[in-house]
């Protein structure tokens, strides 16, 4: 279904932009542009494995900074071709092979995720600040409902923290419903519900962690915006922070394959009011494409030579 949905979608772009336009955008470009990108995102998955270090330090784990790294690039590698979550269960099996620590490795990738939603939740609103309902009513639609949905998971993961802060015991209904499932899956939610309490338990290591998800959501805003530079468009980095973020909600969706389609759409939508071409909002989704393609690719030759389950 993705497929098809992927084809529709690169077939609506190319019925509304002049591809040869957009072709002509990147041919001019700088070269500096086609690995500037790729190296911040390269840079960014350092911080979000310094996150997960500080994370499994909560459970006692403690691997190189640089195994993370190697072991998350890889991850970034095999996710290109996997449905969406896929890249984090990926993570989650690399990080697991250099630490031999299953567990921790998931609960920190979990709860880096959940405090990511910190930072971007505040970008959203900013949005809507901003005025994203004026300039685009998709945007704004996107960061309203997105906005609300991160609040919830939020609210709920507070929730559940301060219900059973240090322990395993879980509300009725949830004892209830893993008391029928399999023995090694109730053994397996246990240990995971073990390792989420003791993460929980380490406030200074949850804070140092949340405060290390500002710099790794700025970077990716960061990201755009030079590569908005490079193809000569004038747009602030404080506007980038305001548009950016609806739209990478919206691409993060299981919609497509990896965002085909709906990256291009959504940056000509994002785009155009402020004096975009449809050709170079186009050339813009692709060369921030090519930048994460660069760091699956660096993530891929750790793979060949340094195998699946080494430093890098």
């Amino acid at each position: 279904m993705r497929i098809l949905v992927s084809v529709a979608a690169v077939g609506w772009v190319a019925s509304r932009v002049d591809l040869r336009a957009a072709v002509d955008v990147l041919a001019d470009a700088p070269v500096w542009l086609y690995w500037v990108p790729g190296c911040l995102l390269i840079g960014n998955t350092g911080v979000h494995a310094l996150r997960v270090r500080v994370l499994l330090g909560a459970g006692g784990v403690d691997a190189p900074l640089m195994t993370i790294v190697g072991a998350m690039l890889r991850a970034n590698f095999v996710g290109l071709l996997l449905p969406t979550g896929g890249a984090e269960l990926a993570k989650i099996g690399f990080i697991a092979r250099v630490t031999g620590a299953a567990e921790p490795a998931a609960a920190a990738i979990l709860v880096a995720r959940l405090l990511e939603l910190i930072p971007w939740t505040l970008l959203l609103w900013w949005g809507l600040w901003w005025g994203l309902w004026a300039h685009a009513a998709v945007l704004g639609a996107a960061a309203t409902a997105f906005s609300i949905a991160f609040c919830a998971v939020l609210a709920t993961a507070i929730f559940l923290a301060r219900a059973a802060p240090n322990s395993l015991k879980a509300p009725p209904r949830v004892e209830w419903f893993v008391a029928r499932l399999p023995p090694s899956l109730q053994r397996l939610l246990r240990r995971l519900a073990r390792s989420l309490a003791q993460v929980g338990a380490d406030r200074p290591r949850l804070f140092l962690a949340a405060l290390l998800t500002l710099p790794f959501a700025l970077i990716n805003c960061l990201v755009v915006w030079l590569i908005l530079v490079g193809h000569h468009t004038g747009i602030a980095y404080t506007d980038v922070l305001a548009v950016i973020p609806a739209a990478d909600a919206v691409i993060a969706l299981p919609i497509t394959i990896d965002g085909v389609g709906v990256r291009e759409s959504l940056f000509v939508s994002a785009l155009a009011p402020f004096g975009a071409t449809r050709s170079v909002a186009v050339a813009v989704a692709l060369t921030r494409f090519f930048g994460e393609l660069l760091r699956a690719a660096v993530g891929g030759l750790i793979f060949i030579f340094a195998g699946s389950g080494s430093t890098p």
